[in-house]
C-alpha cells in the first residue's frame, strides 16, 4: 500500500508543494486528479464548472513514441505534453505569455525540429512551456526545475504571480520552495502532514512535530515500564477491572514507536560556514570514445549562480 486515507485541497491562489522521499508516492498522489491513475477507493471533488481540460500538467518523465512526428512548436501550442489545458489562446496577453515562455525555455530555435529528436532535458522544457502557457484553473507540476538553468528558474519563480488559479507541485528544490510556495504538504510513510509555510518555516514546524512525537514516545515508554513491572508482580485477570488493565497494557505494548525518514533534505538555507560549497577537481567522464568532460575543475562559492 502506497497511499491510504489521504486528503488534501487546492484552492485558487494556493501555491502548494508536495515533498517526500524518493519512492514515497508524491508523483502517484498527483495522478488521480488528472485521471491518469484511478485510486482503489476515495473521492476526488472538483469545483463547479472545473473540467479536466482546465487542469494543466507537467509530468516528471516526458514519454514520446519512437515515430512521433510532431514539431516542437506543435507540441507547445497544442499543449499535448501537458495532457490537459488545450483551450486555444484567445487574447493578446496569453499570446505574449506563450512567446515569453518559449523564449525563456530556449525553445524558439528548436521550433522546426522533430520532437522525438530532442534530448531529455529539451523535452522537459518543451513540456514545461506547454503546461505553463495554456489557460488553466489548476496546474500540477512534477519537478518543474529539473533541466533548467539559473535564468530559467528565476523566470519560473516569478511566473506564479501572474497565475490566478491553484498550483500544486512536486519538487525538492529548496530555493524554489523558499521563494514560491505558501503551503507545503509532506508525504511520509503513507501519511500527509500539512504546513502553511514556505521552506524555512516548514523546517521549523517539522522539527516541532518531531519533538512532539518523541515526547509522546517517551511518555509511552515510561508508562509501559510501570505496566511491565505490574505484570511481572504476578497480576492475574481475576476481576473485570484487572482484565481491562491487562488489555490496556497489551494495546500499549503492541503500539509501534515512531519511524524516522532518512534526512534527505539539505540543511537550513539560512547560512553556511565559509565560502566554498562544492569543489570539483579533475573530473572526467566519457561514454566509449565520446568524451563529455576532461579534467574539469571548478570551485562553487556561496551565492554563485
Amino acid at each position: 500500500t502506497v497511499l491510504q486515507d489521504l486528503g488534501f485541497e487546492v484552492f485558487a491562489g494556493d501555491y502548494l508543494c508536495i515533498v517526500g522521499e524518493n519512492g514515497s508516492g508524491t508523483s502517484t498522489l498527483m495522478k488521480p486528479i488528472l485521471g491518469l491513475q484511478m485510486p482503489i477507493s476515495g473521492r476526488i471533488l472538483t469545483g463547479d464548472g472545473l473540467r479536466k481540460n482546465e487542469i494543466g500538467y507537467l509530468p516528471q518523465q516526458t514519454v514520446v513514441q519512437k515515430d512521433f512526428p510532431a514539431s516542437v512548436r506543435e507540441i507547445v501550442l497544442s499543449g499535448c505534453q501537458g495532457r490537459c489545458g488545450s483551450r486555444p489562446f484567445y487574447n493578446r496577453e496569453e499570446k505574449k505569455l506563450a512567446a515569453d515562455a518559449m523564449e525563456k525555455m530556449q525553445i524558439a530555435p528548436l521550433a522546426k525540429r522533430c520532437y522525438r529528436t530532442l534530448s531529455g532535458g529539451q523535452r522537459k522544457r518543451v513540456a514545461l512551456a506547454a503546461a505553463l502557457i495554456h489557460p488553466a484553473d489548476v496546474l500540477i507540476l512534477d519537478e518543474p526545475t529539473n533541466h533548467l538553468d539559473s535564468e530559467m528558474v528565476v523566470w519560473l519563480e516569478d511566473w506564479p504571480r501572474r497565475f490566478k488559479g491553484g498550483l500544486a507541485m512536486v519538487t525538492h528544490d529548496r530555493y524554489f520552495l523558499e521563494r514560491v510556495v505558501n503551503h507545503i504538504t509532506e508525504l511520509s510513510r503513507g501519511k500527509l502532514y500539512h504546513y502553511e509555510a514556505n521552506y524555512s518555516k516548514y523546517l521549523e514546524l517539522r522539527e516541532q512535530r518531531a519533538e512532539m512525537v518523541e515526547a509522546s514516545e517517551r511518555k509511552r515508554q515510561s508508562i509501559l515500564r510501570r505496566e511491565i513491572a505490574w505484570i511481572q508482580r504476578g497480576a492475574r485477570a481475576r476481576s473485570t477491572k484487572q482484565k481491562a488493565h491487562i488489555q490496556r497494557f497489551e494495546e500499549l505494548r503492541d503500539q509501534k514507536g515512531p519511524e524516522y525518514d532518512r534526512n534527505v533534505e539539505l540543511e537550513s538555507i539560512a547560512s553556511r560556514l565559509g565560502r566554498t560549497t562544492v569543489e570539483v577537481k579533475d573530473l572526467c567522464k566519457a561514454y566509449g570514445d565520446k568524451v563529455l568532460m576532461k579534467d574539469f575543475t571548478y570551485i562553487f562559492l556561496k551565492n554563485d549562480r
